[in-house]
């Protein structure tokens, strides 16, 4: 007997999409911590750019939670920044945090093939917009979320 896995609801078919990539080699290693009572194993990465006194953080999680309707493995990637509005009249800036999490919740019991959790991760971020015309992602959906409305359809 052969056990095959696969994720639903997820188009195999590609757009052309210009991504922004963030500076990764700017990453270093600031701290890996387990905690004792859920097991989450966390890694913080601190960007080696702009301000030391507002520093950019890229956070990774993993752990297994055990749920009633069986075991899931919790992943995410947080990106920790800064808003600055400047002002250029008095010449000061203000500073107000920024973040962003991207969290996966994956049976634990079931193997996910690589493959598969990219085609997934394509299809999340496709859903932050509308279409996409000559690798430039139409904002539409994504402005009408940041201005507090989620029917964007």
């Amino acid at each position: 007997m052969t056990l095959t896995y696969s994720l639903d609801h997820i188009a195999t078919s590609v757009e052309d999409v210009s991504v922004e990539v963030a500076a990764k080699s700017e990453m270093t290693l600031q701290s890996t911590a387990t905690d004792s009572k859920t097991g989450e194993v966390t890694s913080t990465y601190v960007l080696a750019s702009g301000d030391n006194s507002y520093p950019a953080t890229v956070t990774f999680r993993n752990s297994v939670q055990n749920r009633s309707s069986g075991s899931v493995r919790r992943v995410s990637m947080t990106l920790s920044t800064w808003a600055t509005m400047s002002d250029s009249v008095s010449a000061t800036d203000t500073k107000k945090p920024f973040s962003g999490t991207v969290s996966f919740l994956i049976p634990a019991d079931m193997t996910i093939e690589v493959a598969d959790m990219d085609d997934f991760i394509g299809n999340l971020f496709s859903f932050l917009y509308l279409s996409v015309t000559t690798k430039v992602r139409d904002t539409t959906w994504l402005q009408k979320l940041l201005y507090g409305i989620p029917q964007v359809k």
